[in-house]
């Protein structure tokens, strides 16, 4: 018999995004904003995502 076969662990990746971040609140009707942006920005309006979704480009991310 031949050596048993090691199988790589794969890690669970988490995706970066504001939905995933614990710095991003919901509002109401679909609006969410990020708590550290230095001037009160909506990352989401109406489900959709604005000009600052993902200013911090994930250096702020903190999993949820």
């Amino acid at each position: 018999m031949g050596k048993p076969v090691q199988r790589k662990r794969h890690k669970n990746k988490t995706i970066v995004t504001c939905e995933n971040c614990i710095n991003c609140m919901y509002q109401e009707h679909g609006d969410m904003y990020c708590d550290e942006h230095d001037e009160f920005a909506y990352v989401y309006d109406e489900f959709c995502p604005t000009k600052d979704y993902m200013w911090c480009n994930g250096k702020k991310f903190i999993e949820r």
